[in-house]
């Protein structure tokens, strides 16, 4: 039982690593600084990421419409159920994650699982929307 709990707090360290890495990549210039700022509280780490996420959700929100426009109407509604059930996933996933050790750092987890979805889903939906495809 010990060796599993072991391995659930690995896989959330690095969960939480990963987010706070991605700050380099394509997060808001004030994310990095506000989590270097957080002294490591898990209260204003959350802050942190729920102001990220919605920053990313805008994004993501943006680049859905722009994706929209660009495709045909039967593509509209393929994307529409994407969509739909890529929410589905990502909040189960992040749900998941939120759940495996029972102790604050779920929270973390949970929160940089949802903020890490989203800002790669707002970056796929950009990419769809590029008149290349």
């Amino acid at each position: 039982m010990k060796s599993s709990k072991t391995w659930l707090l690995a896989i959330a360290a690095i969960t939480l690593s990963a987010g706070v890495q991605a700050a380099d990549d394509g997060y808001s210039t004030t994310y990095s600084a506000f989590m270097d700022e957080s002294g490591g509280v898990t209260i204003n780490m959350l802050d942190c990421m729920g102001s990220e996420t919605e920053q990313q959700d805008a994004r993501l929100n943006q680049n859905y419409k722009a994706a929209m426009q660009s495709l045909t109407p039967a593509q509209q509604t393929q994307l529409r159920d994407a969509q739909r059930l890529w929410i589905k996933f990502r909040d189960a996933d992040c749900d998941l994650l939120g759940s495996l050790t029972g102790g604050s750092i779920d929270r973390i987890s949970s929160a940089s699982c949802f903020m890490d979805m989203t800002k790669q889903r707002a970056d796929d939906l950009a990419r769809l929307a590029e008149p290349s495809l």
